[in-house]
């Protein structure tokens, strides 16, 4: 019997932003299985999933048991963040601090990455 050995795997969320594309194209490269996430434009090739969402993000992370999560996902526009100061406080903040958390609950051994570009 031949036995698949699947590589590692990494969920990238703001997979559909500049950073979050490029992180996934690398990690596909090296031979990790990616899961990407996204909000407004995740479909077809990303998941949809609303970071801001406790109960979301823990399922996502209950369904797909990544060993690594690098967090892209942020409102970097400086003139969207003045005008939807909340929005941008939920995303930039309260996600973080909801994926950082329910990776720590998490069984399996995980780290969370959080490139430094993603707070510019």
């Amino acid at each position: 019997d031949e036995v698949l050995v699947q590589g590692p795997k990494v969920l990238v969320t703001g997979a559909t932003g500049l950073l979050g594309r490029a992180v996934c194209r690398e990690f596909q490269r090296n031979g990790w299985m990616v899961t990407g996430t996204g909000y407004r434009r995740a479909r077809p090739r990303f998941l949809r999933c609303d970071l801001t969402d406790e109960d979301a993000v823990r399922r996502l992370l209950q369904e797909y048991k990544p060993d690594v999560i690098v967090h892209c996902a942020a409102e970097r526009r400086p003139d969207v963040m003045e005008r939807h100061a909340d929005a941008a406080v939920s995303l930039n903040v309260h996600a973080t601090s909801t994926v950082s958390k329910e990776a720590g609950h998490r069984n399996r051994a995980q780290k969370m990455w959080i490139p430094k570009q993603s707070f510019s």
